[in-house]
Parts: C-alpha cells; sequence; structure tokens
C-alpha cells in the first residue's frame, strides 16, 4: 500500500523546555516595549505582511489571520520579524501552496487510483487481488479505493491510509502493538505523503522536532497529531517557518537557502563541493548534495560515487586522509560543521590552487522532481528561482 501515499488535533503551543520559553518571552518583551534588541529593531509591523500577502497572492482569505499566525510562528521559533524572514516564509507558502493549509490538488483521486494499479499490476496474481481487496474493503459501497479516488487533497489520502491501517491491524489483532508507537517506523516508511500543508513540511523533519523535546518515545496517535497539526495554517507554517530558517547557512545569496527547503538542508554547500571533487578527480557527478548513500536517513556503508571520487583526487593530490577520515567527514554533510573539517578545507584548497579562483562554496543542486502531482518538468532550480522571484517581489514591497 506504499503507493497509497506517494502522491504527494494537537494544538500547537509554545514549546514547554526552559530555553524556549526563555527566547518567547525576549522576544514578546523587546516587541512590545521597543528595547534596542536586534529582534525589535528589525521588526515589520503586521499591516505590511499583509500587504505583502495580498501583493503575492490574489483572492486569499483572511490574510490577517495569516499575517498574525505568521508573526506568532516566528516569534515562538525565536527568529527575527524581519521583512527578509517575513518574505522568505511568504515565497515559500505562495510557491507551495497559493495560501491553502490544506490545498486541493486537481484530479488527485484518479491520479493516486492510477498510481497504485500501475504499482501493484507488476505483481500479475497478488496485485490484481490486492486491488480486488481495496475496491471490496471494508464494503463496496465505501472502500479503501472509493476513498482514494474521492480524493481531493494530501489530507484526504492520509486519513485513507491512517483508516487502512487500522483495518489491518485490526484483522491481525496487533491493535496494541500499533497505538503503543511499536509499528511507527514501519507505519511512516509506508505512508509517502512525506510533505504537508501550506508550506510543504517533511513530516520526518516534523516528527524529528518531536521526539527531540520528549523523554518517551512518540505513539502512533502522537505520529498522527503532528501530521494533523502540520494541515492547519498556524501549525504548518510552525514547523515550515523551523524548517527554513532555522539553520545558519554561510549563503551570500537566498535561494541557495530556498533550494535547501526543497532538496535538504546544506545540499547547496554539498552541491559545490561534488563540483570541487569532480573538477579534481576528473570524475562525473551529479550536483544531487548527497555525497553518501542512505538508507532511509541513515548513511549506508557502502561507498558512494561521491565518495569514491573524493578517495581517487586524495590519491592524486597526495593529501594526508584516511579513508577513515574521509568518512568521519562526510557524516557531517547534514551540518554546518561539514565546511570546517580537513576532508573539505583540502580539496577547496587545492581547487583554488590548480584553476587559480575561488572554489564555490554553493550551486544550487541539480535535481529532477518527480511526483504524481507534477504534470511538467520541475526540477530544483526551477523551485529555487521560483521562489527566489517571489521573495524579491516581497522585498520591494513597502
Amino acid at each position: 500500500m506504499k503507493a497509497l501515499a506517494c502522491l504527494r488535533c494537537q494544538s500547537i503551543r509554545p514549546r514547554c523546555d526552559p530555553v524556549a520559553r526563555a527566547r518567547y518571552a525576549v522576544a514578546l518583551t523587546a516587541l512590545l516595549s521597543g528595547a534596542s534588541l536586534s529582534l525589535a529593531q528589525e521588526s515589520v509591523p503586521a499591516s505590511f505582511t499583509v500587504k505583502a500577502i495580498n501583493a503575492a497572492e490574489k483572492g486569499v482569505k483572511d490574510t490577517k489571520g495569516w499575517a498574525a499566525d505568521l508573526h506568532a510562528v516566528l516569534v515562538e521559533n525565536g527568529f527575527p520579524l524581519s521583512k527578509e524572514n517575513v518574505c522568505a516564509t511568504i515565497a515559500i507558502i505562495d510557491q507551495e501552496s497559493g495560501f491553502a493549509a490544506n490545498p486541493a490538488v486537481p484530479g488527485l483521486g484518479r491520479l493516486a487510483e492510477n498510481a497504485i494499479s500501475e504499482k501493484l499490476r507488476a505483481y500479475p496474481i497478488i496485485g490484481l487481488q490486492v486491488i480486488d481487496y481495496l475496491e471490496r474493503t471494508p464494503s463496496p459501497d465505501d472502500s479503501f479505493m472509493q476513498r482514494i479516488r474521492a480524493s481531493r487533497t494530501e489530507r484526504d489520502l492520509d486519513l485513507a491510509y491512517r483508516r487502512l491501517v487500522a483495518h489491518a491491524a485490526d484483522r491481525a489483532s496487533i491493535g496494541v502493538a500499533l497505538n503503543s508507537g511499536l509499528l511507527n517506523s514501519v507505519i511512516e516508511d509506508r505512508n509517502e505523503i512525506s510533505t504537508i500543508g501550506s508550506m510543504q513540511v517533511s513530516v520526518e523533519f516534523a516528527l524529528e522536532t518531536e521526539r527531540d523535546k520528549r523523554w518517551t518515545h512518540m505513539t502512533l496517535k502522537d505520529v498522527y497529531a503532528v501530521r494533523d497539526a502540520l494541515y492547519t495554517r498556524k501549525g504548518g507554517m510552525l514547523y515550515g517557518t523551523r524548517l527554513l530558517l532555522g539553520y545558519e547557512t554561510g549563503y551570500d545569496k537566498k535561494a541557495y537557502r530556498f533550494a535547501d527547503y526543497n532538496a535538504g538542508r546544506y545540499a547547496s554547500r554539498n552541491a559545490a563541493f561534488q563540483f570541487v571533487v569532480s573538477e579534481l578527480s576528473g570524475a562525473d557527478l551529479s550536483r544531487d548534495g548527497d555525497l553518501l548513500s542512505y538508507r532511509g536517513s541513515r548513511a549506508a556503508k557502502d561507498v558512494s560515487k561521491t565518495e569514491a571520487a573524493i578517495q581517487a583526487a586524495v590519491k592524486q593530490l597526495k593529501l594526508t586522509l584516511t579513508g577513515a577520515e574521509i568518512r568521519r567527514d562526510l557524516l557531517k554533510e547534514k551540518s554546518k560543521e561539514f565546511d570546517k573539517t580537513s576532508m573539505f578545507r583540502l580539496l577547496r584548497q587545492a581547487y583554488e590552487e590548480r584553476f587559480g579562483k575561488a572554489a564555490p562554496f554553493a550551486m544550487i543542486p541539480e535535481i529532477e522532481l518527480s511526483s504524481i502531482k507534477i504534470t511538467r518538468k520541475m526540477t530544483t532550480r526551477n523551485f529555487a528561482e521560483s521562489v527566489d522571484r517571489r521573495y524579491r517581489r516581497c522585498m520591494a514591497v513597502n
């Protein structure tokens, strides 16, 4: 049933940890008192945000509500209420949903049904049996396939998948294990509705954020609560702004941050590093921003094409880096610390010495996007450039 989701409530409260409360209090005090903190100095009024939303997208319902929630989540996350942050968020929302908390996708039900049928028909006997099961269960008039056909939004498909999971668990008498959270990873791995809401936030990112704040494991109910929050206006922006703004990049252009939002944090920096390695080693590398191979969110043990090219370049250049040191540094590729590693610095220095020019720090990853919702060619470059145009138009609003 993995094909079901490939189609691309718990209320949201200020975080309860002491650091978050302190950050929230400082931000709120600065806004109310006019204190000379950078947050207060950079703050834009809600009236600007309303005007910027109206300029970005015509006919948005409740622009004042969108503006109020946007300001609230920036404060809650501890981010400055700057024009730059407001416009970056507006640009992503406009690109991803046109300011819809749970956007409808034209023909989604039909597209989902076709995708499921195509995958299942690859298994001639079992596949047809599964299709028949989906058409008849729980009943012919209200089957899982009927619910899929009727889906207009990703949440509709998500709920259909959840019902199927609950039905299967009930039939197998594993409800206790299901609800305890013991099967969360299995269930989530098969739910390919992986980006949700007005900012199309990565569900994996939102769940990881919540796990980091807990002492206990998440139950399936907790997982569903995070998903439900992402479908709300405020919840989608709360996690979306964290994903977009909650890390230091070192980039000199906003477009690289927008590309990261689509391809993964630091993908633009890593794509530039792949370019450097390719030029030094002569290897034909894809600039996708992933330096290692991954199994889910974990780095695989096998040597990726990029890692092999790095090993070749290190050998050619006679650099004092062992295979173990290369792997150690590559394991930091999803963090800011990667650009401080010996491998990163030595290879960039070698590039500059060989070619007599500065090594690029960031490049837009070259990734072709694939989804049943995408009906025309779309790449990470298309995405980043489109968002960047929206961002610059917003920054021009007075």
